[in-house]
């Protein structure tokens, strides 16, 4: 059915209501409850690593996003609208509201693609059953259950995908919600912006290919203004608190990290240090063998450190970063491509979630926040080193080789029957999280977290695949059976 043979269909419904508007507000009532159920039942299922854990799973990096919008602090290497965003959840008393509305930010947004793409043939309870399955066969669980803004990259990719693929099956409320939050996810991280770009662009060439007469102008303009406003929030933060225009204050001293640790960063240093003064010539060979991970993070012995930290050190990464890609863009753009390749083979859930890391969390937090979230990230499993995620991975590899083969058998075998939308979803996840891949891997490295946290979008497009092509049978059927029965009738009279 075309998106306009809908539109009628939808206003000829709602026509017939006309004279019975106490009739669908309580149809609308209760369709409202039953969404706010499911969504409240989706939420505790993706949770249930946490409630397990018996706290919020959390990272290193989980300490600056909890406590640097209750210090009015601006992160120099992250975005802060995470933690702005999560702090009227928090107040520095629980993190357990952040975790909860994590999980219920994904269910809801499932449901709507799941909505969307199946034409409303795929109910409710089909959908919990597609979550109850993530819940055990994917990472999504570890995901949702971080204290991390990795929960807004499939967001990115979702948004996006109902933005330029599902506008007319959406209600009034809906669009803007799903625009707003959007908005939010591009805006919480900096790697989902180069995504976000990316992504946009892949919408519009897939649409292109499977259904070009949805491409609109408005649609584009909508998709537009999202991404220049959650891009223009990052820089918006970092222009009021230091008169940056970036995306983050010390992004350059990320990027000449990682230049460094690959090598490129130290030849060109190896060059110049002798004719420029560079405060980072000085310890030239205690840099030499150190990982991107030692430069940015050891506190004590790191030369960025010793020059006066990351706030001193920017101007200069940015004139060397800027010299190093003159200098070596064939051997940078090489390394990002093998990076990009490792990162594809990277997916594990449970990256560094380590006692150390629990109890070096509690720590920190120790000073901000209320001693019973403290209490209980200290006492947690993660904590107690009784979280083993590796013990899960053989379940997430089952339902990714498994996804994937459903993606594949809907493509090729029940191509013909299935929406253009439903088409669009599983080329769009694939390709997404090739693009996800790619930007990770080129501009941070490979790390396990960041393919973790879009993998599960496979099995999730290839449950859906398979629960259209169930309810479509069971339509069928259902329709041959009343016109059986309809014959039989006539026949008898």
């Amino acid at each position: 059915m075309q998106s306009g043979e809908r539109a009628v269909t939808r206003r000829g419904a709602a026509a017939r209501l006309v004279d019975q508007p106490g009739r669908a507000m309580g149809i609308a009532c209760a369709r409202i409850v039953a969404t706010l159920a499911l969504v409240a039942a989706g939420a505790v299922m993706l949770s249930w690593v946490t409630l397990f854990n018996g706290a919020p799973l959390v990272f290193p990096d989980s300490i600056t996003y909890a406590i640097s919008a209750l210090r009015r602090e601006v992160p120099g290497v992250f975005s802060a609208w995470y933690g702005i965003l999560i702090l009227p959840l928090h107040q520095g008393i629980t993190l357990w509201p952040v975790i909860l509305a994590q999980g219920a930010m994904l269910g809801h947004l499932l449901y709507l693609v799941v909505r969307c793409v199946s034409h409303g043939i795929i109910g409710r309870v089909e959908t919990l059953t597609i979550i109850a399955c993530l819940s055990l066969f994917s990472s999504l669980p570890w995901i949702t259950g971080e204290l991390l803004p990795d929960v807004f990259s499939p967001v990115v990719l979702l948004g996006i995908f109902l933005l330029a693929f599902c506008t007319g099956q959406l209600g009034r409320g809906e669009l803007v919600y799903v625009a707003l939050l959007t908005t939010v996810a591009i805006a919480v991280h900096l790697s989902h912006v180069p995504i976000a770009f990316a992504l946009l662009l892949l919408a519009l060439a897939v649409q292109w290919r499977i259904s070009p007469d949805e491409i609109t102008v408005r649609r584009w303009l909508v998709l537009g203004v999202v991404f220049a406003f959650g891009a223009g929030a990052m820089l918006a933060v970092n222009w009021s608190h230091s008169r940056t225009l970036a995306f983050a204050r010390n992004s350059n001293v990320f990027l000449l990290a990682k230049l460094i640790g690959d090598g490129p960063g130290l030849a060109y240093l190896d060059q110049a240090c002798p004719t420029t003064t560079y405060d980072l010539c000085a310890y030239l060979d205690d840099m030499r063998g150190r990982s991107e991970e030692d430069l940015k993070w050891d506190d004590q012995n790191s030369p960025f450190r010793k020059v006066g930290g990351f706030d001193r050190l920017e101007p200069e990464a940015r004139e060397i970063v800027k010299a190093t890609l003159r200098a070596y863009p064939l051997e940078i753009l090489q390394r990002a491509i093998r990076d990009a390749g490792r990162q594809l083979l990277r997916f594990q859930a449970g990256e560094s979630l380590t006692d150390y890391h629990a109890r070096f969390v509690a720590y920190h937090l120790g000073s901000v926040f209320a001693s019973g979230a403290v209490a209980s990230i200290a006492q947690s499993r993660q904590a107690m080193d009784q979280l083993s995620a590796a013990a899960f991975h053989p379940f997430h590899v089952v339902g990714l080789i498994v996804g994937t083969a459903l993606c594949l058998w809907s493509l090729i075998i029940w191509r013909k029957t299935q929406p253009a939308e439903l088409i669009a979803l599983q080329v769009f996840v694939i390709l997404g999280i090739l693009c996800n891949a790619v930007v990770t891997g080129a501009l941070s490295g490979p790390y396990d977290r960041y393919l973790a946290r879009v993998i599960w979008l496979i099995p999730f497009a290839g449950l859906v695949g398979l629960a259209y092509a169930h309810a479509l049978r069971r339509r069928r059927r259902a329709g041959a059976a009343a016109a059986e029965t309809t014959t039989s009738a006539s026949q008898r009279s």
